[in-house]
């Protein structure tokens, strides 16, 4: 078999966000933080949570694995923080599961926060049992071994994001938004600041001291179509 030269690779250390930092982002919802970010990170639509109502905020511990493969998705467990967001690349594939009950329910005792996949999980009964939020691509009922190839905490692909160790996860019933670790605190403040407009505008309409139209600046818009 080639070997990529990621394969193999296990960094054990990793920096993760301060947990004042973490706190800034629980109050924002996906497409909050998607909005500040100019519609960067967000990851492909098809990722949604399992089941509605579920929402992640944590750090990312990541994985590269091939797709149905579980080898290094045990490993991971052994070095999971609590707090810890799994992220996988596991190809975008849904033909094959790489997650199913009892492995999340060892990640859990870990302290495991979250788990996205760019591919599929299995055993949703008993996932949804566990409590964990999951985001994933589908589910479906086949795996593919515990042979490799794989790594742990490299950069990876999820759902056409880069998604690096330690780099801020947040998922809702919108989809997940991935926030760059050496950004977050700037994309924090900016997020602040889209919410505190967005309410400001909602009270203005609400008082009556603007329309709509005065609000969003809308008459110059539409009269170039009227022209």
């Amino acid at each position: 078999m080639e070997k990529h030269p990621l394969h193999g690779k296990i960094i054990t250390a990793i920096e993760r966000a301060p947990k004042e930092l973490i706190e800034r982002f629980e109050k924002h919802d996906t497409c909050k933080i998607g909005d500040a970010m100019g519609r960067h990170g967000i990851m492909h639509y098809e990722i949604k949570p399992i089941s509605r109502g579920m929402r992640v905020v944590g750090s990312a511990v990541t994985v590269l694995t091939k797709p149905g493969d579980v080898l290094f998705l045990y490993k991971v467990t052994e070095l999971i923080h609590p707090g810890d967001v799994v992220v996988v690349d596991a190809g975008g594939l849904r033909e094959f599961a790489c997650m199913g009950e009892r492995l999340l329910g060892l990640m859990k005792d870990r302290g495991l926060t979250g788990f996205v996949i760019d591919g599929s999980v299995r055993d949703s009964k008993g996932i949804l049992e566990l409590d964990i939020p999951v985001f994933c691509r589908g589910i479906c009922i086949s795996v593919n071994g515990s042979s490799g190839p794989g790594a742990i905490n490299v950069p990876i692909q999820c759902g056409g994001v880069t998604v690096r160790p330690g780099d801020i996860i947040v998922g809702d019933d919108d989809g997940v938004v991935v926030v760059p670790l050496e950004n977050a605190k700037e994309i924090a403040n900016a997020a602040d600041a889209h919410l505190q407009g967005e309410l400001s505008r909602v009270e203005m309409l609400k008082s009556g001291s603007k329309s709509i139209d005065e609000l969003y600046d809308l008459s110059p818009k539409i009269k170039i179509w009227q022209d």
